[in-house]
């Protein structure tokens, strides 16, 4: 029998299950993070969701994560990252709901619905430092991109998919970007979502955090919200052109 993927509302309701308990496991715990992309836009200019967005990002600064990793416990929620799951391919991790699993080409199932954390690091103190560090990622960065697309056609046709390169190549690029730079003495922070110059700010955006409205229910931000995605985004509160507005990540999940 065929099964049902979850609707899209359906996992909204999840998600924000999900945030429910991240939220309370860290103030609880004093671990700072805050809601980011287009998650903290929908949260500012809709209160809620941007209305054609499918997914929500957070961010932690790198040693509240590791903290947050090490010490968070969940009858539901799992833990993902390159050293949690086999062949995950980012540098940033991810919470999931364990209920549920999607699938990718012909491979077991993987990790379901889920939240995406990105770490706050450390950046060099000078802008040459800085072009030098983009300068030094960037084949990296380009070499981990065309692994990921070439496993990405095969897992499409085979049951597996070795590509000699892939791991090491992985792991190098996340150990470089998380820790060559250490947070706790930086001037200069990257909101690791990409490694783009757009994402290095010169100010810790964990100075402060306030409550924000978000579907009904109250998570945090960082209270230089508008600095933040005014550097980011630009205009954050003017609506993409009408052929732009649709799910950007996708994803087919199931219950387990």
């Amino acid at each position: 029998m065929k099964k049902t993927p979850i609707s899209l509302e359906e996992r909204k309701r999840i998600q924000l299950e999900m945030l429910d308990e991240i939220d309370a496991f860290c103030r609880a715990n004093n671990i700072r993070y805050s809601l980011a992309f287009g998650t903290l836009i929908g949260a500012i200019r809709h209160k809620g969701y941007i209305p054609w967005d499918d997914d929500v990002d957070l961010i932690m600064p790198l040693p509240d994560m590791l903290r947050f990793k090490k010490i968070f416990k969940s009858g539901k929620l799992g833990y993902a990252d390159i050293n949690t799951v086999p062949h995950y391919e980012y540098h940033f991790s991810r919470i999931y709901y364990l209920p549920t699993y999607s699938k990718k080409g012909l491979l077991e199932k993987s990790y379901g619905v889920n939240i995406d954390l990105y770490p706050v690091v450390g950046m060099p103190d000078t802008e040459e430092e800085i072009q030098q560090f983009l300068k030094d990622i960037d084949p990296l960065y380009k070499k981990r991109m065309k692994l990921i697309a070439m496993r990405h056609r095969l897992i499409k046709r085979l049951p597996f998919a070795y590509i000699p390169g892939y791991k090491s190549t992985i792991r190098k690029f996340h150990d470089i970007v998380l820790f060559r730079y250490p947070y706790e003495t930086a001037k200069n922070f990257l909101h690791a979502g990409s490694v783009r110059r757009v994402n290095i700010l010169d100010f810790d955006v964990f100075d402060g955090l306030i409550d924000v409205e978000f579907e009904g229910h109250t998570f945090q931000s960082m209270a230089r919200y508008h600095e933040y995605l005014t550097h980011c985004f630009g205009d954050y509160m003017q609506f993409p052109p009408e052929d732009q507005r649709h799910p950007y990540h996708g994803g087919t999940y199931y219950w387990k």
